[in-house]
């Protein structure tokens, strides 16, 4: 029974004593591994194998608190990946794939609210992007070709009613352009082509009625 109770008694003791930061005759980094700044708080912490991180890592702010956690897989080549505001709750959340951003990466205030959502392909946004204003309702719709803004773009008001629509083409803004009054009237509309406005742009009031004239032909 003694040696029962000594034997329970050292198992807490040798994992505590874990060896850390070990690598084997290959120099490959091994089991866990953690870094500390300067003033000897923990910078990070988690686990190696054959030198590729597996499962969890914790990042960690100079003074202390956390900031990041990385859950690795796919032989560590990708990482689902969430990050933290100071005060603990999440400031965004999304994918590594190669140490570049890929797939959803969403984005939230202090209040927990989501405010921006971004699409990745290798590390440039390829999709859309959307932003909201700070309550949740949705602000704004881009679409993006690697990196480059590309395809419909879209503003709305607070109410959700559609405030603007226009397009790009390859980083230029290309085609027609409608701006709205908060009635639903169009406030103005007009056309681009290779990013410069041309042709007749007409300006309403929010009756309908026509205010302004230019044409950027003349």
């Amino acid at each position: 029974m003694k040696k029962l109770l000594l034997f329970l008694f050292c198992i807490p003791f040798l994992s505590f004593t874990q060896e850390v930061n070990q690598t084997d005759v290959d120099g490959d980094k091994q089991g866990v591994w953690t870094k500390s700044y300067k003033n000897g708080k923990v910078r990070y912490k988690g686990q190696f194998k054959n030198d590729k991180p597996f499962g969890l890592f914790y990042y960690y702010q100079i003074s202390g608190e956390l900031q990041a956690e990385k859950k690795f897989f796919h032989n560590g080549t990708a990482a689902a990946t969430h990050i933290f505001y100071k005060d603990g709750e999440l400031q965004a959340a999304g994918l590594y794939v190669n140490e570049l951003k890929d797939s959803t990466w969403n984005y939230y205030n202090r209040d927990s609210v989501l405010i921006m959502s971004e699409e990745y392909q290798q590390g440039k946004l390829n999709g859309t992007t959307k932003t909201y204003y700070y309550e949740g309702s949705l602000y704004e719709v881009k679409s993006w070709n690697k990196d480059v803004l590309d395809g419909e773009w879209k503003q709305f008001f607070m109410d959700g009613t559609l405030k603007m629509q226009s397009a790009y083409n390859q980083g230029k803004r290309d085609g027609k352009q409608t701006y709205y009054h908060p009635n639903g009237k169009v406030y103005y509309k007009g056309k681009y082509t290779d990013d410069l406005k041309v042709g007749v742009w007409e300006y309403f009031n929010e009756e309908g009625v026509t205010d302004t004239i230019i044409n950027y032909n003349e």
